[in-house]
């Protein structure tokens, strides 16, 4: 009878076991496909968001262009017009009218300049034209011309940067266009050095000014720039690092997958 007892326990305390087990194993069964599903989710989500960011980006880059071209068009025109019609009366006019026609000219050529600048700005004309590498050149010169900053630009990449897709392109220049600004306006640098090489199946671009660098208070900190410059970044899958403070100037390093591209 005892032993019948010790059986049936036994039995019990298998089948108990069997079946502790049994929910065990169900439970972590349904928490993993509890956690891929979130995984999915979650992957959809970031898909979406950056195809929703894309679209924006893509709207304001054709509405930049809209404006670009009227201010080119219209503007630029309707000066270049007024500049010609000064310029017909300058041989009738007396001393003191030439000076005032050629003051009115003066101001005219630096509104035109202004206006050009500001629609390629709005609308780089260049990418599609001269390349990605060309159009940034372009900035560059333009830049150094003014003589607020100096900016070098070294393709090490074998004009690999060049056959970067339109989109692709038109995010970099904005995102190199933007730390140029900023360097501009508040590293009191002197010197920009924009590096383009190729390693491990990625485009590097290494972007560096001799300025005041920036602070670690600063660094954690995302104003409009910093956010503008993440969104284009994430839309193409670059990622990128700031250097830590107390290095010379400020550094960025950017990198993106040859897949990406």
């Amino acid at each position: 009878m005892k032993d019948n007892i010790y059986v049936l326990l036994l039995i019990c305390m298998g089948g108990l076991f069997m079946l502790v087990v049994s929910f065990v194993l169900i439970f972590i069964r349904n928490q993993n496909k509890l956690l891929k599903k979130q995984s999915e989710l979650q992957q959809v989500a970031i898909r979406h968001q950056q195809d929703l960011m894309k679209t924006i980006i893509v709207s304001q880059e054709a509405e930049r262009k809209r404006i670009g071209q009227d201010l080119h068009d219209d503007v630029g025109t309707a000066l270049s017009n007024l500049r010609i019609t000064i310029e017909m009366f300058n041989d009738a006019a007396t001393a003191i009218n030439r000076e005032f026609s050629g003051s009115c000219k003066n101001q005219i050529d630096k509104i035109v300049q202004d206006v050009r600048h500001i629609s390629h700005n709005l609308s780089p004309p260049g990418i599609e034209l001269y390349g990605f590498i060309g159009t940034l050149e372009d900035l560059g010169e333009f830049i150094t011309s003014t003589g607020r900053l100096q900016v070098n630009i070294f393709d090490n990449t074998n004009s690999y940067a060049d056959k970067l897709g339109i989109d692709v392109s038109l995010s970099l220049y904005r995102v190199l266009e933007e730390l140029l600004n900023n360097t501009m306006k508040h590293a009191n640098a002197s010197v920009v050095n924009i590096n383009f090489d190729l390693a491990e199946n990625c485009l590097l671009i290494n972007y560096h000014d001799d300025g005041q660098g920036i602070a670690a208070a600063d660094k954690a900190k995302k104003g409009m720039g910093r956010q503008n410059i993440e969104s284009r970044l994430n839309v193409i899958g670059a990622v990128y690092e700031i250097d830590t403070p107390g290095s010379t100037g400020f550094n960025m390093h950017i990198r993106l997958a040859a897949d990406k591209i």
